[in-house]
């Protein structure tokens, strides 16, 4: 259940890209921090995806 939420925000994320990354620029206006909090959060991303492969093939 959980695993299906993470991949409907990830498509979202994906589609709205454009209008949250200029959401992302005003609130983070320096530019290694922005990537910084992209970097977090796309290694979090792959790594709910690694642990539920992890898990199916246990």
């Amino acid at each position: 259940m959980l695993s299906h939420i993470l991949i409907v925000l990830a498509v979202v994320a994906f589609l709205f890209r454009k209008p949250l990354l200029r959401l992302l620029q005003s609130r983070l206006p320096d530019r290694q921090k922005r990537h910084q909090v992209l970097g977090v959060v796309i290694t979090a991303f792959l790594l709910v995806i690694a642990v539920r492969l992890l898990a199916l093939f246990w």
